[in-house]
């Protein structure tokens, strides 16, 4: 009683966890979970999750706190063992979330009183229903019950194809067209032999 209450399981994405029947479980159980799904590298399941782990645990120590007749550790020291038992159970699509506890008691969904929604664990399985897939209760080998719910696990986008890259436009190796100028006028043959009588008599006066 002190081990797994769950069948072997030879998967790597399989993790429970057993726990004493108490008032701090179900956080227990929450922490538990936010852990494992860090693990698996889903934390965006994590609120709801928890949350129907949080459900699933309450309602899982209620009824053992319920159950005469506990089974004892020893004949030595006859301490009744209060256990409830988690397992997560991961495959391509789904989460699935398994609660164990002693009672042979199938529990029943039933709408919660509206004081009861203010505490944890008041909503019950009718809350269970919404927030997962699908949900359950088997009897568990051996003794007692396991009540569970799924979760469907978000699929991945598949990467987007790639596109062709636009086609590079290359700079134009067509040289500018060469302005043309203006048509330059044509030089004289030079300044005529007055004008050249003038320039010399003028620096003759400067000497």
């Amino acid at each position: 009683m002190l081990t797994s209450p769950f069948s072997a399981r030879g998967d790597a994405r399989a993790a429970d966890r057993v726990f004493g029947a108490a008032a701090a479980t179900p956080r227990r159980a929450r922490a538990f979970v936010r852990a494992q799904l860090a693990g698996w590298g889903l934390p965006e399941l994590t609120d709801t999750v928890e949350l129907l782990t949080s459900e699933l645990v309450t309602n899982a120590v209620r009824a053992t706190e319920a159950v005469a007749g506990l089974p004892v550790a020893s004949s030595v020291f006859p301490v009744a063992l209060r256990m409830v038992a988690l397992r997560l159970v991961l495959s391509a699509r789904s989460l699935v979330i398994e609660v164990w506890d002693v009672s042979a008691q199938m529990p029943a969904a039933q709408r919660a009183d509206p004081p009861d929604e203010l505490r944890e664990g008041g909503r019950g399985l009718t809350l269970v229903g919404a927030l997962s897939t699908a949900w359950g209760q088997r009897t568990a080998p051996g003794r007692g019950k396991i009540v569970w719910c799924e979760v469907a696990v978000p699929v991945s986008p598949a990467p987007s194809p790639v596109s062709a890259a636009p086609p590079v436009r290359r700079p134009s190796t067509t040289l500018p067209r060469r302005l043309r100028h203006a048509r330059v006028a044509e030089r004289a043959d030079g300044p005529d032999a007055r004008t050249l009588r003038c320039v010399l008599e003028g620096l003759r006066r400067l000497d």
